[in-house]
């Protein structure tokens, strides 16, 4: 739901999360989306006016449910649901016996529940996995090559050219020819040959090639479970895809820690 989804943005931005990329992919959705710059406003006026544990407090949580309750208990809705009371009983005053309001309070009470049920739906309605791989699901974060063996890093830019060209076939293939004959670090030319396979949507052999990555020994192991758990979002298997969020947000130093909590608060 892309309210919620703007919700998520809005705290990583109040609490200065954003990386500059998304600060800049962020502000120019808020010119594309004046309700958005709305509601960012008014987040950082509640933020400046409330403590910070109450801020805490107050912020969105999975359901909203407080939200809701507290909306519905509002002095003014409570206000405007008497009048709409007030009207009904003057419209429908028994008049010969041919109009009573007994005959009508089931309708006007249907609306008032109907009512009730799309605000709750509105604030605790939680996206869908297809919703949410479109927000976090990227395959652009691809590595650098900088090593010290001229030729290696050759072969190293001829698979990076091939994946920014869409050459997928081309680029799983070089990847897989390096990966046998070369004895320095992998892990790069590993990310490149799962992000080839993903956009082949070849997701098994993708889910491979990250885990082969997580079981690494190498710095950027993490990464693996990171993309296992894209790969998991995007084929929406919601049991690995929360096994994976939760191995990653065991350790603050795992790759993407922060969007890693923010989905598995969502998806629970």
């Amino acid at each position: 739901m892309e309210d919620f989804l703007w919700e998520l943005k809005t705290e990583r931005f109040l609490n200065g999360k954003l990386t500059p990329e998304e600060l800049l992919a962020f502000e120019q959705e808020q010119i594309n989306a004046p309700e958005l710059k709305a509601y960012v406003t008014l987040s950082q006026e509640l933020q400046q006016a409330l403590s910070e544990d109450d801020w805490l407090q107050h912020k969105n949580t999975s359901t909203h449910y407080d939200t809701v309750k507290e909306w519905y208990q509002n002095e003014d809705v409570l206000d405007f649901k008497e009048k709409i009371k007030q009207h009904a009983d003057e419209a429908f005053v028994p008049k010969k016996n041919v109009f009573t309001f007994r005959k009508y309070w089931l309708p006007i009470a249907a609306a008032f529940v109907a009512l009730f049920i799309t605000i709750i739906y509105q604030f605790t309605a939680q996206p869908t996995l297809s919703q949410l791989y479109a927000d976090y699901g990227t395959w652009n974060d691809t590595p650098s090559f900088i090593v010290q063996d001229e030729n290696t890093t050759n072969v190293k830019a001829q698979i990076e050219l091939l994946y920014k060209n869409e050459k997928y076939e081309a680029c799983i293939t070089t990847a897989e020819s390096f990966l046998v004959t070369s004895t320095t670090d992998k892990t790069n030319v590993m990310i490149y040959k799962g992000f080839a396979l993903v956009k082949l949507n070849k997701y098994s052999e993708a889910l491979t090639t990250f885990k082969a990555i997580s079981e690494s020994n190498t710095i950027d192991a993490s990464k693996g479970l990171w993309y296992m758990a894209l790969v998991y979002l995007k084929t929406e298997d919601s049991e690995n895809l929360q096994k994976t969020l939760k191995r990653i947000t065991a350790a603050k130093t795992n790759y993407q820690y922060s969007k890693a909590e923010e989905l598995l608060n969502v998806l629970e």
